[in-house]
């Protein structure tokens, strides 16, 4: 696809506040060139002149500037998106949670999103979202593995939970 597109998605984010009220998820818009394929949509802001960006993807050249987001995040999906990997969860628990991140990409041939590992204990399900307390991220792909996020330790993740590949309960 060659022409300028609106894409509305949502994202997790860090809440360093001691006492966490009302949640929501927030609503992000971006525009640009688009291609989608099954698990990620490529949002590239600015491109090679004169190439369609299927080219620049194929051939793996860089986009100057870009996000890669989950196809799960567009606020269409959010908003209709049902699963039962909660079910047998419960606010409270200390659990694990594997993730898929939204990626800001500047001159990089990349075009998936990252997967990220957090811990945590599990304080409220939301219709949406769920809000993990005293989280402890690191992001397990793509390598070298590292903390997330990069500044200091936050007291609370709001995570969509159209964006959870998988979420145990830890035993401790």
């Amino acid at each position: 696809m060659d022409k300028i597109c609106s894409i509305k998605y949502v994202d997790a984010y860090y809440s360093y506040e001691k006492n966490i009220g009302e949640t929501k998820l927030s609503f992000f818009e971006a525009h640009g060139y688009v291609e989608r394929d099954e698990n990620d949509i490529v949002i590239s802001f600015i491109k090679e002149r004169g190439l369609p960006l299927s080219k620049i993807i194929n051939e793996k050249r860089n986009i100057i500037k870009g996000l890669v987001i989950p196809a799960k995040a567009l606020i269409s999906v959010v908003s209709n998106y049902s699963t039962n990997i909660l079910s047998n969860i419960h606010e409270g628990s200390m659990v694990e949670v594997t993730w898929r991140d939204i990626v800001y990409i500047a001159n990089l041939p990349r075009y998936d999103c990252s997967t990220m590992y957090t811990e945590g204990s599990l304080l409220r399900i939301e219709k949406d979202h769920i809000i993990l307390k005293n989280p402890e991220t690191i992001r397990t792909y793509p390598t070298p593995v590292k903390n997330h996020p990069g500044g200091g330790h936050p007291t609370y993740l709001i995570m969509p939970i159209s964006f959870i590949n998988n979420i145990e309960l830890i035993n401790k």
